[in-house]
């Protein structure tokens, strides 16, 4: 249900002039979710990554980042915790082999983490959530998660919407 209202609001966005072009656009809006645990442990790390299609963007809606451990008698164990406190990350295209493939600058976690965002990638780029995690509180196992929810959108959509999108993040 969530999903049909995403839809609803990113056609909404772009301003169609009639139901016809209405109706073109929602056609143009697939939805996507990817992400994946990953030890936490001090240092630098991926917290997400995608292989955007060639002849699409991807409109990122949502990022969900959690931590939680798996360690029975670990406290908090199976509970669902924020993203580590003092943690920062920035999206970054990591196919491109210059220095500059940042889309957003580096901030704390929460900002990104949590969050309903509105991040448009270019196509033919692999994004990915990169971000530098503190050391974990204890010696117990634990995971950060992540989940990204968005929208691989065509032409129509990314006309409308991201005409004014930069490349890169300039800072």
């Amino acid at each position: 249900m969530l999903q049909l209202e995403h839809k609803r609001r990113i056609v909404q966005a772009c301003y169609p002039k009639d139901d016809q072009e209405a109706l073109e656009l929602w056609h143009d809006i697939k939805p996507v979710k990817f992400g994946f645990p990953v030890t936490w442990a001090a240092g630098a790390v991926t917290l997400a990554t995608y292989q955007i299609p060639m002849n699409s963007r991807l409109l990122i809606l949502r990022v969900e980042c959690y931590t939680t451990t798996l360690v029975a008698a670990a406290p908090g164990f199976g509970q669902l915790s924020p993203p580590p406190v003092g943690a920062t990350a920035f999206w970054q295209y990591i196919d491109v082999v210059t220095d500059e493939t940042r889309v957003t600058p580096t901030v704390p976690i929460h900002l990104l983490c949590d969050v309903d965002e509105f991040v448009l990638g270019k196509g033919d780029h692999r994004i990915a959530l990169q971000s530098t995690l503190p050391a974990p509180p204890d010696a117990n196992a634990r995971s950060v998660v992540t989940l990204v929810y968005g929208y691989l959108v065509g032409a129509l959509v990314a006309g409308k919407i991201g005409d004014s999108e930069s490349t890169y993040f300039g800072g």
